[in-house]
């Protein structure tokens, strides 16, 4: 799949995923009035196929509606250079402006085909954020791989090893293994 963060975020609010509030702008007016339906402050972030936007100036938080607008006009119609993009960058046509969440901590997520396996494999990591890359050469006992049988899908005992693994509150981690059984049937069924 080829799609926008914000398209992400819709599939996964269908599978019972939390996702923050978003909406989508065209325009520095919109981003403007997005902000201030989502009560006065915002994350204005790119839509461009390609990680690294957070580093590049693709994702900044905005204090004000005024200050939305700013960024908005400054980001919308330039072109994005990341690590991904290569030196030409990605156009900005569309911005998420998204509510404001409070960060307790980061945590990494992936799900991928595992070659090896010949199946996918979940992975989950704490050191979440934006440089998994860097954890992965550097640290790659910080990544946990939990390989899943094709036939018989993702088990509850796999997303529970999973928790423990990223040392998890109890309550937390319940809610976390939820949310990994729902991003393998985004993964499968998608």
């Amino acid at each position: 799949m080829n799609i926008h963060e914000f398209q992400a975020k819709e599939v996964f609010s269908r599978y019972g995923i939390p996702v923050p509030k978003g909406i989508v702008a065209t325009s520095a007016d919109e981003a403007k009035a997005a902000t201030v339906e989502l009560g006065g402050q915002s994350v204005v972030k790119a839509q461009i196929h390609a990680g690294g936007r957070g580093k590049s100036g693709g994702v900044q938080l905005v204090r004000s509606p005024e200050e939305a607008s700013e960024v908005a006009q400054k980001m919308l119609g330039s072109n994005l250079i990341t690590p991904q993009t290569g030196p030409e960058g990605a156009p900005v046509e569309k911005l998420l402006i998204e509510e404001l969440a409070d960060i307790k901590q980061e945590l990494y997520v992936a799900l991928a085909i595992d070659r090896g396996h010949r199946g996918p494999a979940l992975l989950v990591s704490t050191q979440g954020g934006m440089d998994i890359e860097e954890v992965a050469a550097k640290n790659p006992d910080d990544i946990h791989t939990e390989p899943v049988d094709p036939l018989s899908g993702l088990m509850p005992f796999q997303t529970r090893r999973l928790v423990r693994r990223l040392g998890l509150d109890p309550v937390v981690a319940r809610e976390t293994a939820d949310v990994l059984t729902a991003l393998y049937r985004v993964f499968v069924e998608n």
